[in-house]
């Protein structure tokens, strides 16, 4: 069987296994009858639930399931239950959620008065808080603030066919033109294609014109040309029905005309972030077509001000002009642009290495070094890795030891009855219900010391992926917490002929902790399962070449052999790209034909005349880019925790191998 945390969390979990937790968290009677008002719950049979909550004498039990009872669809808890429950409950889980289920709980004989006290600290976060709250502002005398409010929903909210029709019956009157306009808009931007076509009507010609076209263009439909022809001259611009055409074009591979379109781009986008998604692509498509300057304007010209996007945008512009312009001193200025707007260190990272690498590029060693330093100060990083590389001996990778709680510290995690609800589902075989809680605990402190204490006890409650989470919050708060958020178990050992291991330890944890962060029972919407989340077709064919029986049910159930078929798989790639990590990366998550055909247009990573560190950021999928660097990174991290100094080659090595 796969041995967990083999590497302790040694700071935080040597602190809680020596802290006072009793043994047995519930009585007898109390653990029996909290187990069978567990099982009501996953059958959905709510009255047995609090029948049997009703019979738990241990107050923390019965609050888990109100908090479970009033956080679900459908809650027969009351608005006032549910407000009371918050109220004393500031800190528990999906707060947002509580307060969703509160406004769904609210009726016609909810006063008031009620509803205006709770609005008074809050905003509504739902459809159906928003029409109570707007009519209670009626009723109250407020006419001019409840119309704002009432319009506000109508314009961002989502209703069923009859609600909808019952509040505007009610409240048209209240509305304007251009509310109704500024619904549809929203409504396509959002592709709900169904609540639009009940909007049509109560638009202008032109408008519904526009909704049409867009929609046409959306789904793919014949004759876009008649629909964009039906649009009124002076709504030809309009920022959906634009972008829709952009699309359009993109999807059909008119890139050139596509291309057209923003070069021109109407004044406000509307999606911003989704005009970016179109403009991305095509630039890096250009980029691919030999077509550099068209793949610089498109990425320096994204018109956005802020956000992740924005960053992307200044990036991709600064890495095209410094590798494929020769523009230095412009690229220089759109990585200092993309350094100054983020905040991850994995961004600050990526921004302080280009930095390092335009100034070597200008000789100028004294800022090189200067922006080299900033990325490394990021060790847990890809580009703070590779910038410690560029740094030269003496600068190895610096990881840093996760915090030691004091016993005051201590005392307080383990007094919160967070910490005690946790245990107690994990006594009760519920850690499958904890995620949330883990979540909230981990934000009643915004400090490491107590987030290296949440991040233990997730790992003792057998929920690794949840340690993971809390640990990668931390680090992008600004501390790392190395210890907790990279754990690891012993894969079966797996060797060729000559007793060599086909694929080196902390390669199997790294590739193990991006796709699944350590949960066995991991499914993803494509159909991967467990650890090394393996296609049942390529789990398949790994049990065939090791003369494995197959059995899709063990890829989820045993850890041992999800990471046998796994190493065996990673080991045939590796094998099938000569070794190299990074097209064997590539070929784990997007196949090994595409791989094959970026190796012929961008060439072999392993050659000294390609950077491999380009070579990567060319790899047109976002999603592939991001997984090669994340477990290039992590690698380093596990030969650090695994303190294997025969296979503590560099990154930079790493890439070229």
């Amino acid at each position: 069987m796969a041995r967990y945390g083999i590497i302790a969390c040694i700071a935080a979990a040597a602190v809680l296994t020596a802290a006072p937790v009793a043994a047995g968290l519930l009585t007898a009677e109390d653990s029996r009858l909290s187990k069978f008002a567990f099982q009501a719950a996953g059958a959905d049979r709510w009255s047995e639930v609090r029948r049997l909550a009703g019979r738990i004498k241990d107050p923390l039990t019965v609050k888990i399931f109100r908090w479970l009872d009033s956080s679900r669809r459908g809650t027969e808890a009351s608005f006032e239950e549910i407000a009371a429950f918050m109220a004393k409950n500031p800190d528990w889980p999906r707060q947002s959620l509580l307060q969703r289920r509160a406004e769904e709980a609210m009726t016609a004989k909810t006063p008031h008065s009620a509803i205006l006290a709770w609005f008074r600290a809050r905003q509504p976060v739902s459809t159906d808080g928003g029409v109570r709250y707007g009519a209670s502002l009626l009723a109250s005398g407020d006419r001019e603030k409840a119309r704002r409010v009432l319009r506000d929903v109508w314009i961002n909210g989502n209703f069923g066919k009859r609600q909808e029709k019952n509040f505007y019956r009610r409240y048209r009157k209240l509305l304007t033109r251009e509310d109704h306009i500024a619904r549809l808009d929203r409504l396509l931007w959002d592709g709900r294609d169904w609540p639009v076509r009940r909007m049509l009507w109560k638009v202008n010609p032109g408008y519904r014109a526009v909704a049409v076209a867009r929609l046409f263009l959306r789904q793919g439909r014949g004759n876009v040309d008649s629909a964009i022809a039906a649009v009124p001259e002076r709504l030809k611009n309009d920022p959906g029905l634009v972008y829709e055409r952009l699309r359009w074009r993109r999807r059909k591979g008119r890139d050139l005309s596509a291309r057209q379109l923003l070069d021109e781009p109407p004044e406000e986008l509307g999606r911003p972030a989704a005009w970016w998604v179109e403009r991305d692509f095509l630039a890096r498509r250009a980029l691919q077509r030999g077509h550099v300057s068209a793949a610089y304007r498109l990425a320096k010209n994204h018109s956005l001000v802020a956000g992740a996007g924005f960053a992307e945008a200044e990036w991709l512009a600064g890495w095209i002009a410094l590798r494929f312009l020769g523009d230095i001193k412009t690229a220089k200025d759109h990585f200092l642009t993309m350094f100054e707007a983020v905040r991850y260190p994995v961004s600050r990272a990526r921004g302080a290495y280009w930095l390092a690498r335009a100034a070597k590029a200008m000789n100028d060693a004294k800022n090189a070094d200067k922006w080299y330093r900033v990325a490394a100060s990021f060790p847990t990083a890809y580009y703070g890795q590779l910038a410690a590389s560029w740094l030269g001996p003496g600068h190895g990778l610096v990881f840093p030891s996760d915090p030691i709680s004091n016993s005051a510290q201590v005392e307080a995690f383990e007094s919160h009855e967070l910490t005690r609800g946790i245990r107690i589902m994990g006594d009760l075989d519920q850690k499958n219900r904890i995620d949330p809680f883990v979540r909230a605990l981990s934000a009643v402190r915004k400090v490491p010391d107590w987030r290296s204490l949440t991040a233990a006890l997730a790992r003792m409650q057998g929920r690794p992926d949840l340690a993971i989470k809390v640990a990668k919050t931390s680090t992008r708060d600004g501390r790392d917490l190395v210890e907790t958020g990279y754990p690891a178990l012993i894969p079966p050992p797996l060797a060729d002929r000559s007793g060599k291991p086909l694929v080196e330890v902390p390669l199997v944890l790294a590739t193990i902790r991006q796709e699944s962060a350590f949960n066995p029972l991991a499914r993803s919407s494509k159909g991967a399962r467990g650890l090394m989340q393996l296609m049942p077709r390529t789990a398949h064919r790994a049990a065939g070449k090791l003369k494995l029986p197959y059995s899709p049910r063990r890829l989820t159930t045993d850890p041992d052999y999800n990471m046998t078929l796994g190493q065996s798989h990673l080991a045939y790639l590796i094998e099938l790209f000569d070794g190299s990590y990074i097209m064997a990366l590539a070929a784990y998550n997007a196949g090994p034909s595409k791989v094959r055909k970026w190796r012929r247009r961008n060439g072999d990573p392993r050659d000294h005349a390609v950077d491999a560190i380009d070579w990567i950021e060319l790899i047109p999928i976002d999603e592939t880019r991001n997984y090669i660097q994340r477990v290039m990174e992590s690698l380093q991290i596990y030969r650090h925790r695994l303190a294997d100094t025969q296979m503590a080659l560099s990154l930079e090595n790493d890439l070229r191998r």
